[in-house]
């Protein structure tokens, strides 16, 4: 929590940017106006919209899917105040704003342009990813609980718009900073396993330096961590300790490893070696192949509970 808040005052408005670049998206593109082709339809209080602003633009071949150029257009939308007590209308019109300038850049020149960069694609897809995220709440704060049922947010079709709000920010941040402090920068990548679409031998990838949009709400993410003693299949987790939660992501494990994984870490934010040990050894326990399970250690991905089960 510190480290994040910390990070929060340091970027302020930069913030979302710095993330970009953490979650290894470098190559977007910054402040891009596009035309827009609905300009009644988009307009506001009965006025016409000529352009659309997107903050930034990343494209990128989907490492889950292949043949297909993903493009994610950002919105970043930070405060230095609350979220609002009333939250619903601030983010329909987040939301609204995004998904029309989607709609706008299916149809861009600057779309056109960025297709014609890449080679071996057949395909493309055009996504959001809102940034509502502020330096006075706690990192805690999860606004999408409070909007996830907001009406009147369907009238463009947006496809798909990934939200990232001060807890699952705070997420991000603190898993990836913790991959890379605990085994070192050159040592971590996202782990992309197989899921049906990304089968191709000669291009498949599994893992990156590049977070997949689909990770972005998960509540999990997985890390290929690689060091000259080991090979370690790393999963941080949102959600605070639970058997049940440990023991799906022991599942999760078992079909990830790839057979490439000496070790499986298991981390989450409030893991406690002296208080979950023993639900962890019972857990462990009860696995039929005990080979792997003995390779499963349990650790906490937040600076408050250091220690891990050994």
């Amino acid at each position: 929590m510190g480290e994040w808040s910390k990070k929060l005052g340091e970027h302020g408005e930069d913030i979302v940017e710095s993330l970009l670049k953490l979650i290894g998206w470098h190559s977007s593109i910054k402040g891009t106006d596009i035309d827009c082709f609905k300009q009644k339809e988009h307009g506001k209080d009965g006025s016409l919209r000529k352009q659309h602003g997107i903050d930034f633009i990343f494209s990128s071949p989907s490492p889950l899917e292949d043949d297909l150029l993903r493009h994610l257009l950002v919105s970043s939308k930070f405060s230095s105040k609350p979220y609002p007590n009333s939250p619903s209308s601030t983010f329909k019109s987040h939301i609204n704003d995004l998904a029309t300038a989607i709609e706008c850049f299916k149809k861009s020149e600057t779309k056109k342009r960025i297709n014609k960069s890449y080679q071996n694609v057949n395909s493309d897809s055009v996504s959001g990813v809102l940034f509502w995220i502020n330096s006075a709440d706690d990192p805690s704060t999860d606004i999408v609980q409070q909007v996830c049922n907001v009406k009147g947010i369907d009238d463009f079709p947006y496809g798909t718009i990934y939200v990232i709000d001060n807890y699952r920010a705070s997420f991000l941040y603190d898993t990836i900073i913790y991959a890379k402090s605990s085994f070192g920068k050159e040592n971590y990548r996202f782990l992309y396993p197989s899921t049906g679409k990304n089968i191709g031998t000669s291009t498949r990838l599994t893992s990156g330096e590049i977070l997949p949009a689909e990770y972005l709400n998960s509540g999990i993410i997985p890390f290929h961590i690689e060091t000259d003693k080991k090979k370690i299949l790393l999963i941080c987790c949102q959600e605070n300790f639970s058997e049940n939660t440990l023991k799906r992501l022991i599942g999760f494990s078992m079909a990830a490893t790839l057979e490439f994984a000496n070790e499986v870490l298991i981390a989450f934010p409030d893991y406690e070696f002296t208080k979950h040990k023993q639900d962890v050894d019972i857990t462990k326990a009860g696995l039929a192949n005990k080979k792997f399970a003995s390779t499963i250690k349990v650790s906490s991905y937040k600076n408050d509970f250091r220690g891990s089960e050994e």
